[in-house]
């Protein structure tokens, strides 16, 4: 088959797309855990809003004491674990269980997007520690798994969420097959679809409120005018 100039720029073009998108959302074994020749970003991380940057873009913003985890595209978790890029030292804890310190990000190409969103936010400039949490409990497809934020994760931290499932691999022994099962790291979260912990939204009082506190001012001003003329 003879591809024409035109066409091999465009196919080296969605070549292209395609390898970079790869490389923006990657998986690194961490700790004990290993990942998968094949971690589809299909993980997503749901806050109370959107940050508007490359981390958390639509539903990643999280101002309340939870979040949730859903898993897409059909796949399911027999576990599931949070990772965790701090502006800052590690502190906080999650459905009661404190971050491991990792020296590293599992999700490595993520560090330039989680930069710029730190900074479009004012919440820092860079990443600078790292930590999981394993929550040991399962995820099915279409179903939401409500993460208690039970300590105090600082402003601008990044939350992804990684599937674990026990994956077959086998080898060849001269004329015989071995097949085992081991745990790995299937599915990851892609920047867009991770969380960021924010600064929960500023309480506006409401008018009767506002009535009321100008009525009890006005009544303390005038118990200190009499206490003066006594």
């Amino acid at each position: 088959m003879i591809v024409s100039a035109k066409n091999f720029v465009k196919l080296f073009s969605l070549v292209f797309v395609i390898s970079t998108s790869a490389w923006a959302n990657t998986c690194n074994n961490f700790a004990s855990y290993v990942c998968s020749q094949s971690t589809p970003n299909t993980v997503r991380v749901i806050g109370q809003g959107g940050t508007g940057s490359s981390v958390g873009t639509t539903i990643g913003l999280i101002t309340g004491g939870s979040f949730g985890v859903q898993m897409t595209g059909g796949g399911s978790a027999s576990d599931i674990i949070i990772v965790a890029a701090f502006p800052g030292s590690i502190s906080g804890s999650l459905n009661n269980s404190a971050f491991t310190s990792i020296s590293s990000f599992p999700e490595g190409g993520a560090l330039g997007a989680i930069s710029t969103t730190l900074q479009s936010l004012g919440l820092g400039t860079n990443a600078t520690s790292f930590g999981y949490v394993d929550l040991h409990s399962a995820l099915g497809s279409g179903q939401t798994l409500n993460v208690n934020i039970t300590g105090n994760l600082p402003a601008g931290t990044m939350v992804y969420a990684l599937a674990l499932n026990q994956v077959q691999t086998c080898s060849n022994h001269g004329k015989h097959k071995s097949c085992i099962l081991t745990w790995q790291i299937t599915n990851i979260t892609p920047n867009s679809e991770a969380g960021v912990i924010g600064r929960p939204p500023a309480i506006t009082p409401e008018p009767g409120t506002l009535v009321m506190l100008g009525t009890g001012l006005i009544g303390l001003a005038g118990v200190v005018r009499r206490r003066f003329k006594n």
